[in-house]
């Protein structure tokens, strides 16, 4: 956040652990928001970080498929958004559309950054989860992460640049079937 102006979301916040270790390193709290489907998840970040009367950023709840939730409010404002541990949780149909409410908040402009980091595979696919078998979502590789950024690109008439880059995962039960982590930046270039 170069110029200390620009709008930070952190998608799926939870307690805003990581909006707090930007106020940490000098970032203004007022132009960080949080975001995530409960308010109690927030509530307890005030009572768990103690800054309630200190911590300036704003958190929202609501559900990132409503399209009238109240994080409309930030529809074309936000310079940065991070989701972290976020899209994983989905099928690729609902991965899609959380990526183009995401296009929807950023800022309509060159160098919009989308940040975080997600479970990924070493081959893309559905993939049924490690610690319930009755479930299932979409990992990405890096090839199927940047496809679903061309073609959300072709849908809004947007231009990204997906950067990637694959790292083992601590937990053993997650490793099994080609599990990674998978941090990434996606950036708008036109």
């Amino acid at each position: 956040m170069k110029t200390g102006e620009e709008t930070y979301l952190d998608l799926g916040c939870c307690f805003g652990q990581d909006i707090r270790r930007m106020v940490y390193d000098g970032v203004s709290s007022e132009n960080c928001y949080g975001s995530d489907l409960r308010l109690d998840f927030m509530e307890l970040g005030y009572k768990l970080f103690l800054d309630k009367d200190s911590l300036r950023s704003q958190f929202i709840a609501g559900d990132v498929f409503d399209q009238e939730a109240d994080i409309k409010e930030l529809d074309g404002k936000v310079d940065i958004l991070h989701a972290a541990s976020f899209f994983h949780l989905f099928d690729l149909e609902r991965q899609k559309q959380v990526a183009r409410r995401v296009v929807k908040l950023l800022k309509p402009k060159k160098n919009a950054l989308l940040l975080g980091r997600h479970v990924g595979d070493v081959k893309g696919g559905v993939k049924t989860h490690p610690l319930d078998p009755s479930r299932t979502n979409y990992r990405h590789d890096p090839d199927t992460w940047k496809k679903l950024w061309e073609d959300i690109g072709e849908e809004t008439g947007t231009k990204w640049e997906v950067e990637v880059e694959m790292q083992d995962l601590v937990s053993r039960e997650w490793q099994q079937d080609g599990a990674r982590r998978m941090a990434y930046s996606v950036r708008r270039i036109v």
